[in-house]
């Protein structure tokens, strides 16, 4: 069904046949394909919730106005008044996420790359401050009244998972830390940044940034989640041997070894959460527990 409403609409859009159809499978959110046209190929993201893509649109000018490389907006409509979806039709940028060409760059080509999502992240956070904190499209209010609500929420949410595989004493350790940090997270202001240019949505060909998708969103509150997040997602699917894109990360930010420990303690957190991801997938299940148990047993330090 999915693929016959995408049919369509490149039909009404571009008044010709898409010649192939490809289900993309990365993201969570959308319904997204990509579809060949005769002359070029583009991207059509669907959703039947109204407000996932109300902002797209938006916050794509607004980074296109700063320089960033975003894909062009083609098409879009969120009336639901012709398809059971509302939906936007964009460029397809040249390249493969960068979970699945990490493994093949170079250092120099890392440290490129490094360089310019520290740039596009020095930016966003240029941008007015939040009213609210958490995921919403550019200026809009974010739900969250702090991010210590975020961080906690996280750490909630992760719970079940850790307490299943890690001693009392490790739990106690993570929630001491947590405790710690308090006057560091009620400090954090609700700055703007792009939270999920990770493994995802960085696209790279021949080892080189072409661009960053899925924008339907950014988050306001603490940076550093982004370079954790991305530290969490390498660990989980590609392998510690490339966890130099964050040591570059971390250095072209010019973290202080303080910081570098909540990017860490952000990406127990997440790893906690990502325990519960994995399905079947044994291996890679063993691997995410191993990481938070060094992540734990290093918070003692």
């Amino acid at each position: 069904m999915d693929a016959m409403i995408v049919s369509q609409i490149a039909r009404d859009v571009f008044g010709t046949e898409p010649l192939k159809l490809e289900r993309m499978t990365i993201g969570r959110m959308n319904v997204v394909y990509s579809v060949a046209l005769p002359e070029r190929e583009v991207i059509v993201r669907m959703n039947e919730n109204p407000f996932v893509l109300k902002g797209t649109s938006r916050n794509i000018a607004v980074l296109a106005r700063m320089g960033l490389p975003v894909p062009k907006v083609i098409a879009e409509d969120l009336t639901k008044e012709r398809y059971p979806f509302h939906f936007i039709v964009l460029g397809k940028m040249p390249g493969r996420d960068l979970g699945l060409e990490l493994p093949n760059m170079t250092r120099e080509q890392v440290t490129r790359l490094a360089e310019a999502i520290v740039s596009y992240q020095r930016q966003m956070a240029n941008l007015p401050l939040g009213s609210g904190y958490g995921w919403v499209p550019i200026g809009d209010k974010g739900e969250f009244a702090s991010w210590t609500d975020i961080v906690c929420r996280d750490f909630n949410s992760g719970l079940p998972n850790a307490q299943k595989e890690l001693a009392p004493a490790e739990i106690e350790r993570i929630e001491k830390r947590l405790e710690r940090l308090a006057p560091y997270l009620d400090q954090v202001r609700p700055v703007c940044f792009l939270d999920d240019v990770t493994t995802k949505n960085v696209m790279i060909l021949n080892g080189e940034l072409q661009g960053i998708v899925d924008l339907d969103c950014v988050c306001y509150g603490d940076p550093l989640y982004m370079i954790s997040l991305t530290q969490t997602a390498i660990c989980a699917d590609i392998g510690q041997a490339d966890l130099f894109y964050i040591d570059e990360l971390c250095r072209v930010w010019g973290l202080a070894d303080e910081q570098r420990q909540i990017v860490d303690f952000y990406s127990l957190l997440f790893a906690m959460t990502f325990l519960g991801y994995f399905g079947d997938d044994v291996s890679g299940y063993r691997r995410m527990l191993s990481h938070i148990k060094r992540w734990t047993a290093a918070l003692d330090r």
